[in-house]
């Protein structure tokens, strides 16, 4: 009878951690939505001038690696507060939308502001993005 106790602890352990997961993915969802709904126009327009380029994609997977995985994970599913970069809100989001909340910031979720890296480091992380789908 005591194995069977500890199996079902375990069994409800891992089910609400996966239900906490889950929960938070759809949280993060909801916070970079509207973050990315602040988008001007004018950036929401701009197109990634390396979109099509593997090496830029390649560029952008070293730079996401470097500034990015410690929140979003070395597969870019998320961590903690961070958004799921696989989510339909990020691969539904144009270039412009990502690389001008990369320039920003997201302070709603923690995210910092990426304006002290050149826009082409920007952009080729936003070509590494888009190449997670």
């Amino acid at each position: 009878m005591g194995r069977f106790k500890i199996l079902a602890l375990v069994a409800l352990a891992g089910f609400l951690g996966i239900s906490a997961a889950s929960s938070q993915s759809r949280a993060t969802s909801a916070t970079v939505s509207p973050a990315l709904a602040q988008a001007p126009a004018k950036a929401r327009l701009r197109q990634n001038p390396f979109e099509g380029q593997p090496a830029a994609v390649l560029a952008g997977e070293k730079l996401f690696r470097e500034h990015c995985a410690q929140c979003h994970g070395e597969d870019g599913r998320g961590t903690g507060r961070a958004a799921d970069l696989h989510s339909p809100v990020v691969q539904n989001a144009t270039p412009g939308e990502l690389e001008w909340l990369l320039r920003n910031g997201n302070l709603a979720s923690g995210m910092p502001s990426w304006s002290g890296l050149p826009p082409q480091r920007r952009w080729q992380i936003v070509a590494y993005l888009k190449a997670l789908r």
